[in-house]
């Protein structure tokens, strides 16, 4: 009975499949430049398989038209190779597929595209997948939510804001669904922290209040304040806390075209990025 299953599944494969086994089984550098020969004509790839001799390695998501490709030495781990690999691109036929390729840490991951991220808000504004500070600061900073405010029909605010740490915020000013300016901020640069300006505002609550939200905001470039919601009971209330820039810190803000950093995840674009943590 278990031969005609084993069977029955074996026939049941493509012919023209590419059937990838399981890390441990078989040559892991065969099977990768049988699945992705364009590995196999890159040089740093093949440079560092050679450095390292046995690996094994595994696929994972970074967006809809693209994935990491980890390459992991099986022994010894203390680096690993990742890159960023075209997903429908015809390898077998010879399209290039090979994006930035990076070397990193054997305990890192990369992140997921900033679009999968928040799914929701790039998808209302598809500017936003455009801009290499918004990408940059979403998937290297992992911000762990954002907020849209709208202030006009055609103009909005999105924050997106990192408060597991150190408070960061990037702020993105939109004009008609176009990017007009983005600001980063961070408590390190202020005068008054976080836990400051929360103390203040619960200083003046009663003994079960809480703070609910935390936001950053800026008004005509340089006022500062902490916009902190608070709950007592079943009433709520928004303090505002201002905040100066510490000496000698100032805001980094842009505008499309002039200061920022464009991502460089084009297929053809292949270059080497070293981000070791030891």
């Amino acid at each position: 009975m278990l031969g005609l299953i084993l069977a029955v599944l074996v026939c049941s494969i493509p012919a023209d499949a590419v059937v990838t086994p399981l890390p441990g089984q078989g040559n892991q550098t065969g099977i990768l430049f049988g699945v992705h020969p364009n590995a196999k004509t890159n040089e740093t790839i093949t440079a560092f398989i050679a450095e390292h001799g046995e690996i094994w390695w595994h696929e994972n998501t970074y967006n809809h038209t693209h994935e990491y490709v980890y390459i992991v030495p099986a022994n010894a781990c203390e680096e690993q190779l990742v890159y960023l690999n075209k997903i429908r691109a015809d390898e077998h036929g010879g399209e290039q597929s090979i994006g930035q390729i990076w070397i990193i840490g054997c305990d890192e991951a990369l992140p997921l595209a900033a679009e999968l991220t928040f799914p929701k808000i790039f998808a209302k504004y598809p500017a936003l997948s455009n801009d290499g500070g918004v990408r940059s600061y979403v998937e290297n900073q992992s911000p762990n939510r954002y907020e849209e405010i709208t202030s006009k029909p055609s103009r909005a605010q999105v924050y997106f804001i990192n408060d597991t740490g150190v408070f960061t915020e990037y702020i993105v000013d939109l004009s008609g669904g176009e990017i007009v300016s983005t600001t980063y901020i961070s408590e390190e640069n202020l005068t008054v922290g976080r836990a400051e300006a929360e103390a203040q505002v619960l200083s003046g609550q009663s003994p079960g209040a809480c703070v609910e939200n935390v936001v950053l905001k800026v008004y005509d470039s340089d006022r500062i304040v902490w916009e902190i919601t608070v709950r007592a009971g079943r009433e709520t209330d928004v303090v505002q806390i201002p905040s100066d820039l510490a000496p000698g810190q100032s805001l980094r803000t842009t505008t499309p075209g002039f200061g920022t950093i464009l991502a460089a995840f084009g297929v053809g674009m292949s270059f080497v990025l070293y981000r070791k943590r030891r």
